[in-house]
């Protein structure tokens, strides 16, 4: 059936003229169908909360969720992130992280945007997984790349924090920039809150500043700008850094006692 398809054979076989099963496109609308059918009825305010099903109900959905997943087996990218969404939250079936994930990767590595964040959050918080930020900041990348907005925020969220990274507050700042910019109201308010916390914490970042006092006297006595912050241990200040672009193209990580503004 899939060569036939191929070669452009959608409704009939050519030798026998039986009707051909569905695509995978009319898979996918059937099902979604179905599904909008069910959503309508059990949770017409939207709330992303599904009750139990009635049993015509569950036998609908069923079926939905076979068209989608025989979908998503021909090629369907959409029908795997509806399958990924369908056991991530639980709407019609018992919550099951693994097959969403299975769903999700499917998506994610075809190329999918809402896949590729998916996958991100549930390595980020552990769902149905130990907590990786490395993967998380992989598939926030991907995302980012794709200019989703939840995406980016979320890649400037693990700098800001140093989740997976060495923090880097200038990175964050841009990437909540962009998120902003994208739309995204949650970076908007984490914005607000780095730009306070630069003004608190790291009060010389994009500042004109010279080094002093530090054990290499070569380093004394020049200047530059302090472009970024690095708070490693947010409760030790003994681990903070300034990174400072000298004048003379030298760059530097600094203790901010080391640094003063010029």
């Amino acid at each position: 059936v899939s060569e036939l398809r191929a070669r452009g054979v959608s409704e009939t076989c050519p030798l026998c003229r039986a009707a051909l099963p569905p695509g995978p496109e009319k898979l996918y609308d059937l099902a979604g169908r179905v599904f909008m059918k069910i959503a309508r009825a059990v949770d017409p305010n939207r709330t992303g909360t599904w009750p139990a099903l009635s049993a015509s109900q569950q036998e609908e959905m069923n079926g939905a969720i076979v068209m989608l997943q025989e979908a998503m087996d021909q090629g369907h990218i959409l029908a795997a992130r509806s399958i990924g969404d369908i056991y991530f939250w639980g709407k019609g079936v018992a919550q099951d992280y693994e097959r969403a994930m299975a769903a999700y990767k499917v998506g994610a590595e075809a190329g999918d945007v809402g896949c590729q964040f998916a996958l991100g959050i549930m390595y980020y918080k552990g769902r149905g997984v130990a907590v990786d930020y490395e993967q998380a900041r992989a598939w926030f990348e991907k995302a980012a790349a794709q200019d989703h907005p939840a995406g980016v925020y979320s890649l400037g969220a693990m700098y800001a924090g140093g989740l997976g990274v060495t923090p880097s507050w200038r990175r964050a700042r841009e990437l909540y920039k962009r998120a902003s910019e994208l739309g995204c109201s949650e970076a908007v308010e984490n914005m607000q809150e780095l730009t306070q916390s630069i003004q608190n914490v790291a009060p010389l970042m994009d500042q004109r500043v010279e080094i002093h006092g530090t054990s290499r006297a070569d380093m004394n006595g020049k200047c530059g700008v302090a472009t970024d912050f690095h708070p490693m241990d947010f409760n030790d200040p003994s681990q903070w850094r300034y990174t400072v672009h000298l004048d003379s193209g030298e760059v530097f990580e600094v203790k901010p006692a080391d640094v003063r503004a010029v």
